[in-house]
């Protein structure tokens, strides 16, 4: 039974011209080449452009909005603190209230009807799907066939004061959705979570599927009312708002990896929170939030996300990843313009992009434009000295890394995953400039 739990888990828990010159502003130029942001926010662009040729061919292309702070930038120290038991159970108070909660496990009835509903799928998609998908796909339906005669039909009660002694700290709340919510509760010393997924049971999956009805400001009203109930409204702000497809089962997962999706899908409505640091709004980045979750980063880089997931029923997934708290150090700092912030990000593709970097893609690098469409002056969490966190004020240049081949057609590289694909991520971050240095963060290290 542990084979096809925890690939359950992980279904369920899944579901990133020529420049207008810069105007020199020399009374507020100090030595180290830094101005003050209060005197020269009004001097920044709104929109700047540039082209070059990087080594071996590859392109660069800047045609990018300009996003600038409306306050002054600050500095400071970030303390990660752990999630507690009665943090846990302030949370299940406003998410689930007095719903019942059970230690982990799979009932008899959701095993059932999770098998029928992948069964209909596989035969809607089975034009799409290869043998090896429809293979893999039997083996765990069939684990799951063998594991139904010993399922139970009801579940052990689970409470808080034990949450974090549970498997993975994973509990089960049946909130009345026909299958029941999941939650998680982790934490250690660099990996504290709070998640919880209530996505119910849809008996559509293929067809008759109702659209998503939940706009954007719907789904930032609905996520204030929870924050505010946390006491955090005025500490957070939103970075990042999209609709995301649900994948209900091991099927959507497989045809999602194959870029298919059916013609209905159910969906969800998502705004993502980062914390504040003074007035001043974090810079989100799509590849550093699955980088420092799926292991890919260093475990010390801190990412402190709190995300919201909304389809007509309501609120289907809250997550919550290291919490810390912030100290501010240094008030209206001084920052490096955006001229001397490009060349510092140009120098460092110049040394970064050749045609080894895309050897093992087979790709050829004069058919590679690195595109950037949006740079940043937001705030960031650095690694310091003795392994701890400092907030500093950051350039952030996004933008996509685009192959073009013989039939014209674009597609974009993820270097973190290491494959094409035909999506954009919208939040991409091809470079980080300390704005206080002018140093480049390496975003995989934490500084």
């Amino acid at each position: 039974m542990k084979r096809f739990r925890s690939f359950l888990i992980i279904i369920m828990a899944a579901t990133m011209l020529a420049c207008q010159p810069t105007p020199e502003i020399t009374e507020y130029r100090q030595e180290d080449n830094t101005m003050d942001y209060q005197h020269i926010s009004g001097e920044i662009p709104d929109l700047y452009e540039k082209k070059e040729v990087l080594p071996d061919g590859i392109q660069l292309k800047v045609k990018a909005n300009v996003v600038k702070p409306d306050g002054a930038l600050s500095a400071g120290t970030v303390k990660r603190y752990p999630f507690d038991v009665s943090s846990v159970k302030r949370l299940g108070d406003i998410l689930w209230g007095n719903a019942p909660m059970y230690e982990y496990y799979e009932p008899k009835h959701e095993l059932a009807e999770y098998i029928v509903a992948c069964r209909e799928q596989m035969e809607a998609a089975k034009d799409v799907l290869s043998e090896s998908d429809i293979a893999y796909i039997e083996m765990t339906l069939k684990d799951m066939e063998a594991a139904m005669p010993n399922a139970p039909d009801e579940g052990t009660p689970a409470t808080y004061e034990r949450i974090f002694g549970y498997d993975n700290g994973f509990i089960k709340v049946d909130t009345g959705k026909g299958r029941q919510a999941m939650f998680q509760a982790l934490s250690s010393e660099h990996r504290n979570i709070l998640s919880f997924m209530d996505l119910g049971f849809k008996k559509q999956l293929v067809e008759e599927i109702e659209p998503l009805h939940v706009s954007d400001a719907d789904a930032e009203r609905q996520a204030k009312e929870i924050l505010k109930k946390l006491g955090l409204k005025d500490q957070f702000a939103v970075v990042k708002t999209g609709v995301h497809p649900i994948n209900h089962t091991i099927v959507d997962e497989v045809l999602a990896n194959k870029e298919y999706h059916f013609p209905q899908r159910h969906e969800r409505r998502y705004v993502i929170f980062m914390r504040k640091i003074g007035d001043a709004k974090q810079v989100y980045s799509e590849q550093i939030q699955y980088g420092s979750t799926d292991g890919g980063y260093d475990a010390a880089v801190f990412w402190e996300v709190m995300e919201f997931q909304f389809d007509n029923d309501g609120l289907v997934s809250f997550t919550w990843q290291e919490p810390g708290d912030v100290s501010i150090t240094q008030e209206n700092v001084s920052v490096i313009d955006l001229d001397t912030a490009y060349e510092a990000m140009l120098s460092y593709l110049k040394s970064s992009q050749n045609r080894y970097t895309y050897e093992s893609f087979d790709l050829p690098p004069e058919k590679i434009t690195i595109s950037i469409d949006r740079i940043e002056l937001g705030m960031s969490c650095v690694l310091g000295v003795n392994r701890t966190i400092e907030a500093v004020p950051v350039w952030e240049f996004f933008g996509e890394i685009e192959y073009m081949d013989a039939q014209g057609n674009v597609s974009y590289v993820n270097l973190l995953e290491h494959r094409l694909t035909n999506e954009t991520r919208g939040c991409y971050s091809i470079c980080t400039i300390n704005a206080m240095t002018g140093k480049r963060i390496d975003r995989g290290l934490g500084y």
